[in-house]
């Protein structure tokens, strides 16, 4: 039983906020807990137990935000990643839009550390909104180039694609990482990679069935590229509908905003500043091996599958990285460990996984440039070829999602937040502009990308455990942002 002068602390409970540890009970309910020393407390820790925390309507939570986001993710880069599944975009031969991939992927490396300034100048929801023109220029452009000989317009959407994405890639991180809870990011993230996986798998179905007799290899049908695009159309409208930081509840009472940065190239020496820490450089070359491995797989599946294998592909390979994400996230988010001890066990997780599938890929490769086949759904070898593919997804979007709750820890203010996904999200698009200017070339050994991807993600995530093993368990805390004005986290009346 407390003792009569903390009985009353429920009505000062406001005034002493900021030199009490507020931390969530759970959903309903926020706790108090004192320390020796940030009062004039007895040694041992009392914790006391406020009125149950007030919920905004659904409109307004992190869960609507995350859905917003999720069908603009399913629409855009969701319909993106549908059409690379297919291989080479669709088309009889790889080289081309491997090409304009690399395009796509050099300017976004421009435009995502840029677009942690505009984030933080014009806000998320109309970042998320440029973000969406381009896909759809792009998505046409991959049409135009497979049905006739307008490839000028391919580079064209390419190029409009390349600077919304930017602006897009980093809203959408800053969104899953900021506007959760701390103990609640790898169970959104894992949404995340939901939505980027379910439109692959729901475009290989429209594809599958379009496709279902063609057990030869070619271009994909001209109806498939229109079903793609017009789903792209939708993503600008269904963004509009994002709510703005300040305005969403949490499941743990506190509430988020984000605040006008301190001009757009202010804010790009910002990000640009982050990579005087340690743990940013160490972190590098895991983002730029993240991704590393789609060009690979793209021209894989391009040149050793039929287009109804490909086709089954695209429908089933999304799910791959669903499950992976979930099993992941639920576990990242468990607390019953602290969050070095369960991101190490994550990350040896994923580093076995990475070293036995690039062995698995040398060995079918070495077979492949010997004898080249054309693997249909009847052919005899194509399980343990598309066993491969399905786990380039699994573990791929397990690897990429795992980065991203490495750097949630980092900060709780939003505004750093927009900066940290910014930087990473260029690198990955600039590891990707490698990879696909690679993947372009056909005179160039398959063995480049196999070597680069093996030996760059066991390298990358073996430096990665440097800063994973130092990591503290997230909470929510005052903003430490040089240039904000106020706290980006704010507690909500109990």
């Amino acid at each position: 039983m407390l003792d009569p002068g903390r009985s009353n602390l429920h009505s000062f409970s406001t005034q002493w906020r900021n030199t009490c540890n507020l931390q969530p009970y759970d959903e309903n309910f926020a706790v108090l807990k004192y320390y020796p020393g940030s009062l004039s407390s007895p040694s041992m820790a009392t914790t006391v137990t406020t009125m149950p925390v007030t919920k905004g309507p659904f409109f307004r939570s992190v869960q609507f935000a995350v859905l917003i986001a999720g069908l603009v993710t399913f629409t855009a880069p969701g319909m993106f990643d549908a059409m690379g599944n297919l291989g080479a975009g669709g088309a009889a031969e790889p080289y081309a839009v491997s090409a304009a991939n690399a395009l796509v992927y050099g300017l976004m490396v421009v435009f995502c550390i840029s677009a942690g300034g505009f984030i933080n100048t014009i806000g998320l929801r109309w970042a998320m909104v440029l973000g969406t023109i381009g896909y759809p220029l792009y998505g046409a452009g991959l049409y135009t180039n497979s049905y006739s000989s307008l490839s000028w317009f391919m580079l064209f959407g390419s190029v409009f694609c390349g600077i919304s994405a930017g602006f897009f890639w980093a809203a959408e991180a800053t969104i899953y990482i900021g506007y959760p809870a701390a103990g609640d990011k790898a169970k959104f993230l894992a949404q995340w990679a939901f939505w980027k996986n379910i439109a692959p798998a729901i475009g290989g179905a429209v594809n599958l069935a379009v496709n279902v007799d063609r057990s030869t290899s070619g271009v994909i049908s001209r109806a498939t590229y229109i079903v793609f695009i017009v789903i792209m159309c939708l993503g600008l409208p269904i963004s509009l509908l994002l709510p703005a930081p300040e305005t969403v509840w949490r499941s743990d009472g506190t509430t988020i905003s984000l605040k006008r940065g301190n001009g757009l190239f202010g804010e790009i020496f910002q990000v640009l500043k982050l990579l005087r820490e340690k743990r940013i450089v160490l972190l590098l070359p895991a983002f730029l091996f993240s991704y590393f491995y789609l060009p690979y797989q793209s021209n894989f599946l391009s040149l050793y599958f039929t287009v109804r294998a490909r086709a089954f592909s695209s429908l089933l390979s999304p799910f791959a990285g669903i499950v992976s994400s979930y099993i992941m996230g639920y576990y990242l988010d468990s607390r019953r460990t602290p969050a070095h001890i369960r991101g190490s066990i994550v990350l040896a997780i994923i580093l076995l996984f990475q070293i036995g599938i690039w062995t698995w890929t040398s060995i079918l490769q070495n077979e492949y440039i010997i004898d080249p086949p054309t693997l249909d759904w009847t052919s005899s070898g194509f399980g343990r070829a598309y066993a491969l593919v399905f786990f380039y997804t699994f573990v791929g979007q397990a690897t990429q999602n795992y980065m991203y709750w490495v750097i949630s820890h980092f900060t709780s203010s939003m505004n750093s937040l927009s900066r940290y996904a910014g930087l990473f999200r260029s690198i990955e698009a600039l590891g990707q502009t490698i990879a696909w200017a690679i993947a372009s070339r056909d005179n160039v050994s398959k063995w480049v990308l196999v070597g680069l991807n093996f030996g760059g993600l066991t390298v990358a995530l073996s430096l990665a455990f440097l800063v994973v093993t130092k990591l503290e368990d997230a909470k929510e805390e005052q903003d430490t942002d040089p240039l904000s004005e106020t706290s980006s986290v704010k507690t909500s009346p109990i």
